[in-house]
């Protein structure tokens, strides 16, 4: 994990699955504790590029979701152009 300084606050960035797992752990072990977390932390994630396996997948998922969707969706209260 790296460290930056933005006004303050302290910003890591994991760039691994195991650097996940371990924020995740201590956090859960902190509370489990009742222990408070640590004010102004940020954690940022790197992650990989996306496969194109998954890239594929997110296309056909967004095509099904607006196949799904009614054509007129201001009869449902909500307009999705907002």
């Amino acid at each position: 994990m790296s460290n930056l300084q933005f006004q303050g606050i302290k910003i890591k960035t994991i760039q691994s699955p195991d650097g996940v797992a371990l924020l995740m752990e201590n956090l859960w072990l902190r509370h489990k504790a009742g222990m408070k977390q640590r004010p102004y932390n940020v954690f940022m994630v790197e992650l990989p590029p996306p496969t194109e396996e998954l890239a594929e997948a997110r296309c056909k998922r967004q095509e099904n979701s607006r196949q799904d969707e009614p054509e007129n969706s201001m009869a449902y209260g909500f307009n999705r152009d907002e």
